[in-house]
């Protein structure tokens, strides 16, 4: 998935930083989880959102033992283009909101992308970020301030 998620971009930086596991969602959600142990890495998974939907039993369990992993899902949503409704991302949103303690990005925009990045990279425990595949116009002048809400609490009766 490397050259549609573009991560084979992060491997011509710097190889030894890219882990490729093919169309393997368990193993890649796995190494992830092996590589984020002791604090040693910040890892980040891309592939496909719909495909990560394959590997819930793994990132579920990786929640519930605190690790620091970053989720990138592209390709969400209906409008994927020539890839077709396979290979659509609908799911992945719901899933991701259901797993303890994680954070959800959806950004809009190649600058709110970027800091979503950021975000995820310095907020511990599971993170998700959802990418479209498509072209998007540019919404936020590049200082535009983005930070991690804190999540909101059930209200009593």
């Amino acid at each position: 998935m490397k050259n549609s998620t573009f991560s084979e971009k992060m491997k011509k930086v710097d190889a030894s930083r890219h882990i490729e596991c093919f169309i393997a969602e368990q193993s890649l959600v796995g190494t992830a989880i092996g590589a984020a142990c002791r604090d040693r890495t910040v890892p980040f998974v891309s592939t496909f959102a719909c495909f990560l939907t394959r590997a819930f039993d793994q990132i579920r369990m990786g929640a519930i033992s605190q690790t620091n992993v970053n989720f990138v899902g592209s390709h969400c949503g209906v409008s994927i283009g020539e890839d077709g409704p396979s290979q659509m991302g609908l799911e992945d949103l719901a899933m991701f909101r259901s797993i303890p303690g994680s954070t959800v990005f959806y950004p809009g925009d190649a600058v709110s992308t970027e800091r979503a990045i950021e975000l995820a990279a310095n907020t511990k425990g599971v993170t998700f970020t959802r990418v479209n595949r498509p072209n998007t116009a540019v919404l936020y002048q590049n200082n535009h301030q983005f930070a991690v809400s804190a999540p909101s609490k059930p209200q009593s009766k």
